[in-house]
């Protein structure tokens, strides 16, 4: 009897950090590091170092607080999203996908040029319109760059490589524009830093160059699972337009008031726009549309079924409409189905959670920098240290913390912690603007205060307008008010995604997600008109102390969103698993 010859052994795989090490030489990595460049710049150039320039150009709280609404792209770029599901383009001379991405980085190139000559202080409503057409150019290319991403990978080591490079890239577009930018323009001056950033961009279009345009998925197309399939036709455009509406009636609500704010004389107040159209624009664009979905759950039930999505030959207006359906109405279809009342909670929880500090951060600059209000004058160079260096590491620091503190004691508890830590360091910034006796104390309890003074000295040393023991001191107490609220920043911001991530249906992730995140940034993008008037009338400080009430609203919240959570099923992650 012989032997039956053994059966060849699998060649092992290499462990999981090699084979990322291989995939680095692919020149679809290096693609991503540029292409991340690209996106970051325009947004850290247009939401935050912009808000800098005007103050020290002297432009007012009340200003920035209604320039800062034109970035609300960034916020609903989830709504045009669809146009950009499928790659297609009129001109594909690169491919569909790269063609997009150069057609979008060209005109940012442009108008981050034209804002280097724009003189903001006297013409604001020419910046507004850079800004905006910047903030929506940048917004759609978040999007094309998210498909590329998406479709070039190649395996599960591909993606998180390519997560990882783009977040990497983002960083340092936001060290570019945060920390390089103020500290080079207490040298050089707002137009040489805007002309390096837009030099930068038109750099990192290499990017495009590099990239591999993706394959097109041929054949019967992707299954998916929507709710449209069970709702007739006539009446899912009947809801679709309704809330498309609803949406167009709100932006023109926001853009009317953002022209008359920089037309009319005396200008409308932004008090008034928040507590008289605000609730109109939430109810338009959130509750119109929840409202929606409730209908049409209780008339068509509660599962989705399958349909097929691939070549159509169907007139683009058609597939737009279901496009549209999948983005809206999906995600808060199965929210409700799922959740019942307690969707409704899901939803105040992603409008308010971060209230604080969106709300808060088209401030931060002018705060810093500015001599009125209560503010602290601090020079540019400071700034850049304490905010754009040392801030960043005790946001990443705090995200950590969050990571590590979740896996203790869980997903809600994280949560409401969250909450209470976000509101709990607009103090520390009250404290600030009153002279920060407070601070002092605890840094004199700690033994802190000469660790924080000798790195201080840091930037008082590379500042231009000089230095001294008192800017050290008045720097140490800045880092630590930054340390203090970009720790609690990072925490909350690990604990929002988890809970988010929970409460998403895998079945609807991306749409769902993309959703609930976007709300996030609503209420506050619309509070800040509002708040800076407040800025103007009542000073910082007060303005901090209601920052701090308002954010025991997220506090209350989450602890209700705990209790339900305790008294009811599983989260839908937890019990799929």
């Amino acid at each position: 009897m012989t032997d039956a010859p053994a059966s060849p052994v699998p060649d092992k795989a290499p462990p999981r950090f090699i084979r990322a090490l291989k995939a680095m030489r692919d020149r679809r990595m290096a693609a991503m590091f540029l292409l991340a460049l690209s996106a970051g710049l325009p947004y850290g150039a247009v939401v935050g170092t912009l808000n800098a320039w005007l103050t020290t150009e002297g432009v007012t709280p009340s200003t920035i607080g209604v320039l800062s609404i034109v970035t609300i792209g960034y916020a609903f770029k989830f709504l045009w999203s669809p146009a950009f599901q499928t790659a297609r383009h009129p001109f594909p001379f690169l491919g569909p996908r790269r063609t997009w991405l150069m057609t979008l980085q060209l005109p940012i190139a442009g108008l981050l040029f034209l804002l280097a000559f724009s003189r903001p202080g006297e013409n604001i409503g020419f910046v507004a319109v850079i800004a905006l057409l910047a903030a929506l150019f940048s917004a759609t290319h978040d999007i094309v760059l998210d498909a590329w991403r998406i479709e070039v990978a190649r395996s599960d080591e591909d993606k998180d490589l390519m997560a990882a490079l783009y977040q990497f890239g983002y960083r340092i577009a936001g060290f570019i524009t945060g920390f390089l930018a103020l500290l080079l323009a207490g040298y050089f001056g707002w137009v040489v830093v805007y002309l390096m950033i837009a030099a930068m961009m038109l750099l990192s279009i290499a990017g495009t160059f590099v990239a591999p345009e993706p394959e097109i998925q041929t054949g019967e197309g992707n299954r998916r699972l929507t709710f449209q399939a069970r709702i007739p036709e006539r009446e899912r455009n009947i809801a679709t337009l309704l809330v498309s509406a609803g949406w167009a009636a709100a932006f023109l609500m926001i853009a009317g008031f953002v022209i008359a704010s920089f037309t009319q004389v005396p200008p409308p107040k932004g008090g008034a726009f928040v507590t008289e159209q605000g609730p109109w624009i939430v109810g338009l664009t959130v509750l119109l549309p929840a409202a929606g979905a409730l209908f049409l759950l209780l008339r068509h039930g509660r599962e989705p079924a399958d349909i097929i999505e691939g070549p159509s030959s169907e007139p683009a207006l058609a597939r737009t409409m279901r496009a549209v359906f999948r983005s809206i109405f999906d995600p808060l279809m199965d929210l409700i189905g799922r959740l019942g009342w307690g969707a409704l909670l899901v939803l105040l929880l992603a409008l308010t959670y971060r209230f604080t500090d969106s709300v808060w951060g088209s401030f931060a600059y002018p705060f810093y920098l500015d001599d009125r209000f209560g503010a602290l004058h601090h020079t540019m160079a400071d700034v850049a240290v304490a905010s754009k260096f040392f801030g960043v590491l005790m946001t990443v620091t705090g995200a950590a913390l969050g990571a590590v503190v979740i896996s203790f004691l869980g997903r809600m508890p994280v949560l409401v912690l969250g909450a209470v830590l976000a509101a709990a360091t607009n103090l520390l910034f009250a404290d600030l603007s009153r002279g920060g006796l407070g601070i002092d104390a605890f840094l004199e309890l700690t033994q802190l205060a000469d660790p924080f003074r000798a790195f201080a000295g840091w930037a008082t040393a590379i500042s231009p307008e000089g230095q001294g023991a008192e800017a050290g001191d008045r720097m140490a107490r800045l880092m630590i008010a930054i340390a203090g609220e970009n720790l609690a920043g990072g925490f909350a911001s690990v604990a929002v995604v988890a809970y988010l991530t929970s409460v998403v249906n895998p079945r609807f992730a991306a749409v769902q997600y993309a959703l609930l995140a976007s709300l996030t940034m609503l209420i506050g993008t619309l509070g800040r008109p509002w708040l800076g008037a407040l800025i103007e009338s009542e000073g910082y400080y007060a303005v901090f102390i209601i920052t701090f009430w308002l954010g025991g609203v997220a506090v209350a919240l989450s602890v209700l969103e705990w209790i339900r959570q305790a008294r009811a099923a599983p989260p839908f992650s937890e019990a799929a698993a």
